[in-house]
């Protein structure tokens, strides 16, 4: 029987979330081309729709159920489909669980129906879902939307190493219960419109400090435990970078190419000492 198979790296927190000019929420998602979830979607003909997410511990798939049909709806194709999509993420930590599994989803079903639909016309059709990250082209940094699905390239990722450990392994964020704080960063318009010129100057050092910041106004408004000494620590390091998930528990940190293996070995060494926590590796920017 034809399948199709896809994988999807997923992300790690924001360099940015903030409003525009506007004062519309935009997010700069921190994308990566190499995770420790290597989320695959496997997607084959069937005589009606069924979605399972991590058959070992099955996840709720109505959300992909609905993005699916979506798909059908708005271009005229039939998408019954068996959908078996593995190594998702864990629910509400910032890594973007949720737009993984929708994006994986899709972009096996239009490969396996040869549907020519941009990225970000998917991009859009998630959105109408829920809000959503935009992971299609993780060599990039891309400014979205999460509400509305616009989006624009703004410049490539530079080639980095993330370390990243989870800040409260029991507890989770519900992104539709913080949307309140679209609002609140409002007050921060005028220094997040200085960011987003930071983050597309195109300098490495320039996103790093962008970012930093990003998590520092964010963490005013959703406290995340031990940020005040990564924040700390960061600061003694010109050459690293502080990541957060905005609207998760993960923090990270964020170390440019060529990396120099001590300063790795240090930064390692401080969260397992500091978070008795083993970081996670992933990997930004390139193929």
């Amino acid at each position: 029987m034809l399948q199709q198979k896809q994988w999807v790296a997923g992300k790690v927190g924001e360099w940015l979330q903030g409003v525009d000019r506007e004062g519309k929420p935009i997010v700069y998602a921190l994308a990566v081309n190499s995770s420790p979830f290597r989320t695959v979607a496997s997607v084959e003909p069937a005589t009606k729709l069924t979605v399972m997410i991590n058959p070992d511990a099955p996840a709720d798939s109505a959300k992909v159920k609905k993005a699916i049909n979506e798909l059908a709806s708005s271009y005229g194709c039939k998408c019954t489909c068996r959908v078996i999509i593995s190594g998702s993420p864990p629910r509400g930590k910032g890594l973007g669980s949720s737009s993984i599994d929708i994006a994986s989803a899709l972009l096996a079903i239009k490969e396996l129906l040869a549907l020519r639909i941009s990225a970000s016309e998917l991009f859009k059709l998630m959105c109408r879902v829920e809000r959503s990250d935009y992971l299609f082209n993780p060599e990039s940094i891309v400014a979205a939307n999460p509400s509305d699905g616009s989006c624009s390239v703004v410049g490539r990722a530079p080639k980095c190493l993330v370390l990243a450990w989870d800040t409260d392994p029991s507890g989770t964020v519900n992104t539709e219960a913080v949307r309140h704080l679209d609002n609140t960063r409002r007050s921060f318009r005028q220094e997040y419109r200085d960011l987003a010129g930071m983050i597309q100057s195109g300098e490495t050092e320039m996103l790093l400090r962008a970012a930093t910041r990003s998590s520092q106004i964010n963490d005013s408004m959703l406290p995340k435990i031990g940020f005040s000494a990564a924040r700390k620590f960061v600061n003694e390091l010109p050459k690293v970078g502080l990541i957060a998930a905005h609207t998760g528990t993960y923090l990270g940190f964020v170390l440019p190419e060529p990396i120099d293996p001590d300063l790795a070995r240090y930064v390692r060494n401080f969260i397992v000492d500091r978070y008795r926590a083993k970081p996670l590796v992933f990997g930004v920017g390139g193929r």
